[in-house]
C-alpha cells in the first residue's frame, strides 16, 4: 500500500502504518502529561549532586518511604521491579511548581500521629516494615482528601517517564503488548492459521 507524501519507491505496509500511528498517539498523550507534570523548577539542596533528590531530613525520609510503599521499587519489590524512587519521584513531590509540596506538612503530621498510637516507642514511619507502612497508609487514606492527590503525584513520574524511562521500559513502551512484534500484518496475508484441517477444536 503506497501512502501519499512518501518518497517514490517507498511503501508502508499495514504493520508499519499501525506501528507509526500508535507511536504518534502515544507521543501526543505523553506530551500532554509531560506538559502537566514537567514544568517544575526543583533546586536540589546543597551537597546533592545526583540527578535524583536523596532524603536527608526525617520528613524527606518519610516521604521517600511513602513513595516506596505506594509504588515499591528495586529496594523492596520482591522481583526487583523499578518503582517510584527509581524514577526520581522525590524530585517531583518537593518541586514548588506542583501543589503536593504545600500539603506535605499536614500529611506528615497525620502520618506521625497515626504511627505512635499503633507502634509507639518514638518510631518513625520510615522505620516501619513494608506491611506496617502499607496498613497505615490504607487506614489514613480517607482521613484527609489531599492524601489521594499525593498518591497520584507519587505514581505520575513512573507512568509518564518524566525524569527517566525505567517505568516506560518496565511497561513495555511503546506498547504494553509486544507479542506481535515478529508477525507480518501486511495486506493479503493471513493473520492466523487453522488449528485443525476442518477448523474445529481438537
Amino acid at each position: 500500500m503506497v501512502k501519499e507524501g512518501l518518497p517514490a519507491g517507498k511503501e508502508m505496509d499495514r504493520r508499519a502504518f499501525l506501528a507509526t500511528s500508535t507511536r504518534l498517539i502515544l507521543a501526543a498523550s505523553s506530551l500532554y502529561l509531560i506538559d502537566e507534570f514537567g514544568c517544575g523548577t526543583l533546586e536540589l539542596p546543597p551537597g546533592q549532586n545526583s540527578l535524583f533528590m536523596q532524603p536527608q531530613t526525617d520528613d524527606e525520609k518519610t516521604v521517600y518511604a511513602i513513595c516506596d510503599t505506594i509504588l515499591p521499587g528495586t529496594a523492596s519489590d520482591p522481583g526487583g521491579a523499578p518503582g517510584a524512587n527509581d524514577v526520581g519521584t522525590l524530585n517531583v513531590i518537593y518541586d514548588k511548581f506542583y501543589p503536593a509540596v504545600q500539603y506535605l506538612p499536614a500529611i506528615l503530621m497525620l502520618i506521625d500521629s497515626a504511627v505512635q498510637p499503633t507502634y509507639g516507642g518514638g518510631k518513625k514511619f520510615y522505620e516501619l516494615s513494608m506491611a506496617q507502612r502499607t496498613d497505615l497508609l490504607a487506614r489514613i487514606e480517607g482521613q484527609l482528601g489531599i492524601i489521594d492527590l499525593l498518591y497520584k503525584y507519587i505514581k505520575a513520574p513512573f507512568y509518564v517517564g518524566l525524569l527517566n524511562d525505567k517505568g516506560l521500559q518496565y511497561m513495555g513502551y511503546p506498547g504494553p503488548n509486544l507479542g506481535y512484534m515478529d508477525q507480518d500484518f501486511s495486506f493479503y496475508k493471513p493473520m492466523s492459521k487453522e488449528m485443525t484441517p476442518n477448523g474445529n477444536r481438537p
